[in-house]
């Protein structure tokens, strides 16, 4: 679904339409769950407070969720005809491929942190310019590491990007995840807050220099970035910027 927002975006801003309806959805079902099971990639704890822990070190896989997010992208005129009071502004973004594995992401990000890149040149922002990012990061042992390797690449030192993973507190939604934390940022980009990473115990020191948020804070972002990848070696960046009042 960050790949059909991306698209939708490029169809709005080229002029080719004036309003697109983006909207990703997912049945959390036992056929939808089960192949994950054989991958072993779900979390073995059924204590709700810990089964999702996106950056802990201990963390033993992801939860799958459901539901459904829809987001309206409009252009700018559509919004001054309409007198709308926009969410946010979404301001560019970028998709690479690693096809590294069937099933688990470069290593080193390579993908991630090509999307990553090409998001911030489309944006033509720095990444210093970068306030947040909400991370792809679903729980799982090499998901989270490749991910970090990833913004460690993009976000050096002495950057100190603030990042976290609403996983933990939603699951990870599949289909669902890239458009509802698009979502997520659109909506702390207007009420000013920073959602924080739940359930982590024991940050993972492969962390770094990043600064992993573990509470939400009442803080106003202009940028932040939404970050996800998905099975095969899919990656997508979307940037979002605060809509001025």
């Amino acid at each position: 679904s960050g790949h059909s927002l991306g698209f939708a975006f490029d169809e709005v801003r080229r002029g080719r339409q004036k309003r697109m309806l983006v909207v990703g959805g997912e049945d959390c079902n036992f056929e939808s769950i089960v192949p994950f099971a054989g991958m072993r990639a779900l979390s073995l704890d059924k204590d709700p407070a810990r089964a999702s822990r996106p950056f802990d070190k201990t963390r033993n896989g992801f939860v799958g969720s459901g539901g459904a997010t829809c987001l309206i992208l409009e252009s700018e005129e559509e919004v001054a005809r309409r007198g709308a009071d926009p969410l946010a502004e979404i301001i560019g973004w970028g998709q690479a491929s690693d096809g590294y594995n069937v099933a688990i992401s470069h290593p080193e990000g390579r993908g991630l942190s090509d999307a990553m890149r090409r998001a911030l040149e489309d944006a033509e922002l720095q990444p210093s310019e970068v306030n947040y990012v909400n991370a792809h990061a679903p729980s799982t042992p090499i998901g989270d590491s490749s991910e970090l390797q990833a913004l460690k690449t993009i976000f050096p030192e002495p950057q100190r990007v603030k990042v976290s993973s609403t996983k933990a507190l939603t699951g990870h939604g599949l289909s669902l995840s890239s458009i509802m934390e698009a979502g997520f940022c659109c909506l702390a980009l207007k009420n000013g807050f920073l959602p924080g990473s739940a359930n982590v115990q024991e940050l993972d020191p492969e962390v770094g220099h990043l600064d992993v948020i573990l509470e939400t804070k009442e803080s106003q972002a202009e940028v932040m970035m939404s970050n996800s990848s998905g099975f095969g070696g899919a990656n997508v960046s979307v940037i979002f910027r605060r809509f001025p009042e």
